[in-house]
């Protein structure tokens, strides 16, 4: 029986692959949309990697020295934000929540400019093209 459930399974992927393939053919901009958003997301990756760099043992010894140097009070707050972390645990992790922001929001920010060219009318209309032609 798994073999069976398996075999389903696998006959279920080819056909959405299958499907994606049709309608990347079929709509009319899809492939360069795609082309530009994928060119337009690795520069943003490669952006947020320069302006957000992993940190340095420079870095870290520096912001250890300016978290040292922190009135107690002040720096108890920060070491409670962090669940009491050593800094240096804590800086590269913070760095790849700011990378992820950015990028996010670069990624964001394309999608509202670019606006994909296939709407879900015309992916119905291709999926049931598609469905006709190649069956269930």
């Amino acid at each position: 029986m798994p073999s069976q459930n398996h075999s389903a399974r696998r006959e279920q992927v080819d056909r959405d692959e299958a499907l994606e393939a049709y309608i990347l053919e079929h709509a009319p901009g899809l492939r360069e949309h795609y082309t530009a958003q994928h060119n337009a997301f690795r520069q943003i990756e490669e952006d947020a990697y320069s302006r957000h760099p992993d940190p340095t043992p420079y870095d870290i010894a520096a912001a250890e020295a300016a978290e040292a140097a922190m009135p107690s009070r002040r720096r108890t707050e920060v070491q409670l934000r962090r669940s009491f972390a050593p800094l240096a645990a804590h800086l590269p992790n913070e760095i790849k929540r700011k990378r992820k922001r950015f990028v996010q929001q670069g990624q964001r920010a394309w999608n509202r400019a670019n606006l994909i060219p296939l709407t879900w009318e015309m992916e119905r209309t291709l999926t049931a093209e598609f469905m006709k032609t190649y069956g269930q």
